[in-house]
């Protein structure tokens, strides 16, 4: 895994607003084979060959409290909204707080992302779609 490569991806890909299609495939290219992102810090932990890189919580995403109460079809309804508007990565964040989410992992290999409370039975597994 190219850990500068992964920092400079995570920098532009935020501030451009790219689609997750593509964020995902650079991280891929970089070398990294899954990741596990915080909703209440905001903090990412990146895998891959070779070992870790942690990135801590960013200016643009503030620390957020986490519902208590998980809602798949919040997760499902935050998500469509925030592929089709691409909006800002703090308001998706927002969005999984509120809908109970304490945590996000993606499998680079098996194309999955999983957005679940850490309880059993509470997530919500979407696909990646290839990149053209």
């Amino acid at each position: 895994m190219n850990i500068e490569e992964v920092k400079r991806i995570s920098e532009v890909s935020k501030r451009e607003r790219w689609p997750y299609p593509r964020t995902f495939q650079a991280l891929l290219g970089a070398g990294v084979t899954s990741y596990r992102t915080s909703i209440a810090d905001n903090g990412t932990i990146f895998s891959g060959e070779g070992g870790e890189y942690e990135e801590p919580n960013d200016e643009t995403a503030p620390s957020l409290e986490v519902a208590e109460n998980y809602e798949a079809d919040a997760v499902k309804r935050g998500l469509a909204h925030h592929q089709q508007h691409r909006t800002p990565f703090a308001d998706f964040l927002k969005d999984m707080a509120a809908a109970g989410v304490q945590y996000y992992e993606v499998d680079m290999l098996k194309r999955t992302i999983d957005y679940t409370s850490g309880r059993p039975g509470e997530s919500v597994v979407e696909t990646v779609p290839a990149v053209d």
